[in-house]
């Protein structure tokens, strides 16, 4: 209105009820191989549609290409809980449910940790080494949010079928040891050494092996078997015997010597 006259319109309000996460998602703490839901459910106006979205630490989720591990779960148009099947160490981080209507928009977010068996040792030195013995030391991988609690040392030779466990001083090498000596081996062999770590969840991966080392020389230890002679003519003996496995010949040179008496 002014001093000409006076001029009106209406129109309509429409008031929406706002959206609300009523049940967010919540962090969880978890294990290797377990499923788990979290939980994103609303109440909005039902008047209007809704629009539910997941993000994985900052990526959205693709339903259509993770399906093997994600899936939505809820079944109602106020639900949008997320299913995560089979989890894995590379599943944790940060899961954000977005809900979008044509009026507003709000998200909730929740962490997730994944326990599972430790990763593997690494930088596994072997610092001296003798005809029986070998001095190790290596640092310890990631533990995967469970302390770990043991290692245990395996050892590969040229002879050996894959690898195998060795003895150890101490004998039971706990999580907080990152140093042992393993003792009886073989002198003059090749060995190369792994490491793997335990913690109550399970055993983890294997270390990278360490370099290959030469255990040194000793005396023989091991006799020919089945010495056994005959056949010969009248001025020969032909004495037979089993050869000493290369593995335990002790050294470089090795040869047998025949006496009689």
């Amino acid at each position: 209105t002014n001093h000409f006259g006076t001029a009106s319109s209406t129109g309509n309000l429409v008031v929406k009820d706002p959206t609300r996460v009523m049940v967010p998602p919540s962090s969880m703490d978890v294990t290797v191989g377990e499923s788990i839901v979290l939980p994103c459910q609303v109440t909005h106006d039902h008047s209007l549609d809704i629009v539910f979205t997941w993000s994985f630490n900052g990526h959205l989720i693709d339903f259509d290409r993770d399906g093997d591990h994600f899936e939505r779960v809820g079944g109602q148009d106020s639900a949008g809980d997320l299913m995560i099947r089979n989890i894995q160490l590379k599943h944790a981080g940060k899961y954000v449910c977005m809900v979008q209507t044509s009026v507003d928009r709000l998200s909730a977010a929740a962490d997730l940790i994944v326990r599972g068996p430790p990763g593997p040792p690494e930088a596994v030195t072997i610092d001296e080494i003798t005809d029986t013995t070998a001095q190790l030391s290596w640092r310890p991988g990631p533990d995967n949010h469970s302390p770990i609690t043991m290692y245990v040392i395996q050892a590969r030779t040229p002879f050996s079928v894959g690898w195998q466990a060795v003895n150890t001083v101490p004998e039971l090498i706990d999580g907080k040891t990152f140093t042992a000596t393993v003792v009886g081996l073989n002198p003059w062999v090749e060995y190369e050494f792994r490491t793997v770590a335990a913690n109550v969840i399970g055993i983890g991966e294997p270390s990278r092996p360490s370099e290959k080392r030469r255990t040194e020389e000793a005396l023989p230890e091991v006799t020919p078997a089945n010495v056994s002679g005959g056949g010969g003519s009248k001025s020969e003996l032909v004495i037979t015997w089993e050869t000493v496995p290369e593995e335990l010949q002790n050294g470089r040179g090795f040869g047998y010597v025949v006496a009689f008496r």
